[in-house]
């Protein structure tokens, strides 16, 4: 193995480590909070969508549906996960509407969010027949 290969592999070492550990965290949390979901909630009265994460989703659902808010989808995920995805939000332009967890919908957010992974359900059908910016 040449310098400049073994210079190369140690520098890689570093993030693949990052990597494995926060698979094995993800894995680790999921196992011991069954119940944990990030999810995807729609208010069609004012095009509002909440990007939350709850321990215990059916928990919340009465709540969510006493504001006005329909689940659109949910999956296993963790608080991080969802930390993450604010954070990556405010970092490429996207303002919460109510506090952190609220947003205006958009076809360009949904654009996003269906990029990075975020459960949708039929958020995309209901921007295409609302009137959104």
């Amino acid at each position: 193995m040449t310098l400049k290969q073994a210079t190369l592999e140690q520098a890689l070492l570093a993030p693949c480590m990052e990597a494995v550990i926060a698979v094995t965290e993800r894995y680790q949390f999921l196992e011991d909070h069954q119940g944990a979901r990030v999810f995807t909630a729609y208010r069609e009265i004012d095009h509002v969508i909440k990007l939350g994460f709850s321990e215990d989703l059916q928990g919340q659902t009465f709540d969510l549906e006493n504001r006005g808010f329909q689940i659109l989808e949910a999956r296993e995920g963790t608080r991080r996960e969802h930390r993450l995805l604010m954070l990556t939000l405010k970092e490429i332009g996207y303002a919460p509407h109510y506090n952190n967890e609220y947003f205006q919908a958009s076809k360009g957010l949904l654009r996003h969010l269906r990029n990075l992974g975020w459960p949708l359900g039929e958020l995309a059908q209901l921007l295409k027949s609302q009137r959104t910016h």
